[in-house]
């Protein structure tokens, strides 16, 4: 067994799923999608009413995992280590206190019975105790896209592709980008199961691997009427490819502000630009290039123990 063979035995032991279970999952999600939409639809104030779902849904979630969950455990976190290097390091990591603290917790509580395997225990210890790599929820992308409407999506930072799947079940163009080549397969066999299974528009979600930062917006054709994405927040998590800046200056100077001004630049007039980021980038950058956020959404992620809850940030071009 080669190293890579073995990473994806590693993925497959964590999150084993099925082209079934992903098959099905991606059912379910067009099922709700479909029943929000049409109980929507038959209350009587239905335009000023939004798909909202339970924030501890799920659903959707295995369409991403299925495709990319084994790149994401190749993100870099504390200490600059990725998940890989914490398992095959763990004697090492083992003599730090608080993650022996975690894993005899695991061992003598929450793992008792021995439901996890090893592979599941060092995992979730490693989101506790380095980074949780999480995903950006088909759903809450879907909750986007249904109140805004749009015809066409570019996506700048596409990552695990949580809002591809969003905007393939609801049947509406995205056009994503990523620098990290590393998802090349996965782009590409996402898109073409996304695709395949979105009915009449067989050719409505397109990923490619590109630099955000130097990519020419003007060949999107026809043009797109949202951005919505996710990019990195400044140093937290290191992403495969991605470059690496000096300083939060140099990223927002190299990265943030040059292709937010350019997305936003070939924004059809009308179209709605929406970021979600963390408080940081959007006071320091943000602020500056489109003044406060016109509206704002609940990201829906877990609260951190100071209760801060991440955004998502709205503005609206000018017609």
């Amino acid at each position: 067994m080669n190293y890579n063979d073995e990473k994806q035995m590693i993925a497959n032991k964590i999150k084993c799923i099925s082209e079934i279970d992903m098959k099905n999952d991606y059912e379910m999600l067009k099922k709700m999608v479909t029943e929000a939409n049409t109980n929507t639809n038959t209350n009587t104030n239905a335009a000023v009413v939004a798909v909202e779902f339970n924030e501890r849904c799920r659903v959707g979630n295995n369409v991403v995992d299925f495709f990319t969950f084994r790149e994401r455990l190749e993100t870099r976190g504390k200490y600059n280590i990725n998940f890989f290097d914490f398992i095959e390091n763990i004697e090492e990591f083992k003599k730090k206190k608080f993650i022996q603290t975690m894993l005899t917790y695991y061992k003598t509580t929450k793992n008792e019975r021995g439901l996890k395997n090893d592979y599941i225990v060092l995992k979730e210890v490693y989101n506790i105790c380095i980074s949780a790599i999480n995903i950006f929820r088909p759903l809450v992308a879907v909750e986007v896209y249904q109140r805004f409407k749009p015809t066409r999506i570019l996506d700048f930072s596409a990552g695990w592709g949580g809002r591809a799947v969003g905007a393939a079940v609801c049947n509406m163009a995205y056009f994503g980008i990523d620098i990290n080549a590393a998802l090349h397969d996965a782009y590409n066999n996402m898109s073409a199961f996304l695709n395949d299974s979105s009915g009449s528009n067989s050719n409505s979600i397109n990923m490619v691997i590109a630099d955000a930062v130097s990519f020419d917006y003007s060949t999107i054709s026809p043009g797109y009427d949202m951005v919505f994405t996710s990019p990195p927040y400044y140093f937290i998590e290191k992403y495969s490819h991605n470059k690496n800046y000096a300083s939060k200056n140099e990223m927002d100077q190299h990265f943030y502000i040059p292709v937010f001004s350019n997305t936003f630049k070939h924004l059809l007039p009308g179209g709605h630009f929406i970021l979600n980021i963390n408080k940081e980038i959007y006071q320091r950058v943000c602020l500056a290039l489109f003044g406060p956020a016109e509206q704002t959404m609940n990201c829906k992620k877990s609260s951190r123990q100071n209760n801060y809850r991440e955004m998502i940030y709205i503005w609206k071009k000018k017609l």
